[in-house]
């Protein structure tokens, strides 16, 4: 067990001009155990003497955490990167990289033993986790709602269906047209169908391969993942609430509730917070399961302090009690 009388952990995050980079900077900033001793942008990322750090963090596009990630590594430095660069470990990890991010991915070989960090699911131990790959928003809002079930054997695994949306911050900060206040406002448009690049790491992590669709809502944060399924003969809402209490018992940045009411579908009571909203209904042997998240925090900057946190021992929480949704 880390002393928490210790000296603080010395980290440095590289991105911050970025929505993510920003938030974890605040996060981070306040966090008890941790001392923020550098920030840099990708631009002059080259600059840094990773032997001041303990951990750095990434809040940067897949080809830049690609290229930097490495070097740290090297060092012996941990390195907790909120980009997909690590996330998708398959048989053949190049050809992979090069159709869902248009990669030419150079480690390989990094990818195979980085460490896939969905809180609480996968919890990284300090010997051997030096890369942590923080997961995608909507790969974690899906995850966080399907794993119990499919760990109990409760739903069936081909009946799948998910319908996910998100708000603009998802898109990151770069100006692109369709990203436009005019362009987004009054509409809630479907995109990248079937392709999305999340949806590899959902299959990958889940054993399961869905329907899965993203759709771009005109907020600025927050993500509704819907999820339909059917369950397995002869289970019910009861063994739904029980497979949740099981895998979630004692982690606290969780509400769930067997019905899909207002207030826990309610992007505005999770968006600002660290946690996970999910909430369900079942009819006959039909599913219906929405899992709430801001795209943010539990989507990238908190769940990566979460896996801090795992990393040193802290309780899962420091850092993040404060946070309070916005409305």
């Amino acid at each position: 067990m880390h002393n928490h009388e210790a000296s603080p952990i010395q980290v440095a995050i590289i991105g911050v001009s970025g929505y993510s980079g920003h938030e974890l900077a605040r996060l981070l900033k306040r966090h008890p155990h941790v001392t923020v001793k550098a920030i840099f942008n990708s631009q002059n990322a080259n600059s840094i003497d990773p032997s001041d750090y303990q951990v750095i963090f990434l809040a940067t596009p897949a080809e830049v955490s690609a290229a930097l990630a490495p070097k740290f590594i090297a060092k012996g430095v941990h390195v907790i990167d909120l980009s997909g660069a690590f996330r998708l470990k398959t048989n053949d990890i190049t050809k992979t990289y090069q159709e869902w991010y248009g990669l030419e991915h150079s480690f390989t070989e990094l990818v195979a033993t980085a460490h896939y960090g969905l809180s609480p699911w996968f919890k990284p131990k300090k010997e051997n986790a030096l890369l942590i790959a923080n997961p995608g928003c909507f790969a974690t809002a899906v995850l966080m709602g399907l794993l119990p079930l499919l760990g109990c054997s409760l739903i069936q695994a081909d009946s799948i269906v998910i319908d996910a949306k998100s708000g603009t911050t998802g898109a990151g900060k770069k100006a692109v047209e369709s990203q436009l206040f005019s362009e987004v406002e009054g509409e809630c448009l479907p995109y990248k169908v079937g392709v999305h690049q999340h949806l590899p790491e959902i299959k990958l992590y889940s054993q399961i391969d869905p329907f899965f669709t993203t759709s771009l809502l005109p907020v600025r944060r927050g993500i509704i993942a819907g999820m339909y399924a059917k369950l397995n003969h002869g289970k019910n809402s009861q063994d739904v609430a029980n497979a949740f209490k099981e895998f979630y018992m004692d982690y606290p940045l969780i509400e769930v509730s067997p019905v899909a009411s207002r207030e826990m579908l309610s992007l505005k009571n999770v968006v600002g917070t660290g946690k996970t909203h999910i909430s369900f209904t079942v009819v006959g042997e039909k599913l219906y399961l929405f899992s709430c998240i801001d795209n943010l925090l539990k989507g990238a900057a908190s769940q990566a302090v979460e896996n801090l946190n795992h990393l040193y021992q802290f309780p899962v929480t420091a850092g993040l009690d404060h946070l309070e949704a916005i409305i």
